[in-house]
C-alpha cells in the first residue's frame, strides 16, 4: 500500500474556498502561458516570413515566465506536486511520511520567507534606480517584487493549507484497514 496520496485524493480533501483559489491561480497561469505561446508564435512568424522579429519578445518572455512560475508556485507547494524521487515511499510508515512532509512544509515556508524578503529588497532597489527593460520600458523591480510577494503567499499557504491537507491525507491513510 502506497503512503503517497494521489493528486485526486489531495484535491478531494481541499475545502471549497481553497479549491477555488487553486482553480483561479491555475486559470491565471494557464492564460499567461497562452499569451506566452502567442508571443512566441508571432515572433517566429515575424522572423521567418517578414525578417522582422516581435519587438520586445525576449522581455515579454522573461516577464511571462516569472508570472507563470510564481502564480503556480502556491498551488504546487500546498498540494506537494513537486518533482520528487519516491521509490522508497512504499517502505516508509505513513506516520513517518506525514512527519517528514510537515517538516518539509515548515522548512520550505521558512526558506520562502527569506527568499521573498531578498526579492523585495532587490525589487525596491531596482525601482529606486529606475531600472527598466531596453525595448518595452517595463520597470524591472515590479516582476521582482511580484516574485517576493508570491514567495510570502506560498509560505503562508504551505504552513496552513499544506499542513492541513497533509494531516487529513495521512489521517485517511492510517484509518484504512490493513490488508
Amino acid at each position: 500500500m502506497s503512503t503517497t496520496p494521489s493528486h485526486n485524493a489531495t484535491v478531494a480533501l481541499e475545502p471549497a474556498p481553497i479549491h477555488w483559489l487553486a482553480v483561479i491561480m491555475n486559470v491565471i497561469s494557464g492564460t499567461i502561458l497562452m499569451g506566452l505561446m502567442a508571443i512566441t508564435f508571432i515572433d517566429v512568424l515575424g522572423r521567418t516570413f517578414l525578417n522582422k522579429p516581435l519587438t520586445g519578445s525576449t522581455e515579454l518572455t522573461q516577464v511571462t515566465l516569472c508570472l507563470i512560475i510564481f502564480t503556480a508556485l502556491p498551488v504546487i507547494s500546498w498540494r506537494n506536486e513537486h518533482v520528487v524521487v519516491d521509490i522508497l515511499d512504499d517502505y516508509i510508515p505513513p506516520k513517518i511520511h506525514m512527519i517528514r512532509t510537515v517538516i518539509f512544509h515548515i522548512l520550505g515556508a521558512i526558506g520562502l520567507v527569506f527568499i521573498g524578503q531578498r526579492l523585495m529588497v532587490l525589487g525596491e532597489r531596482s525601482l529606486s534606480h529606475n531600472e527598466i527593460t531596453d525595448f518595452l520600458q517595463i520597470p524591472v523591480g515590479l516582476p521582482i517584487e511580484f516574485m517576493g510577494i508570491m514567495c510570502w503567499i506560498t509560505a503562508a499557504l504551505m504552513l496552513t493549507v499544506g499542513i492541513y491537507l497533509t494531516l487529513k491525507r495521512y489521517q485517511q491513510v492510517m484509518a484504512k484497514p490493513k490488508d
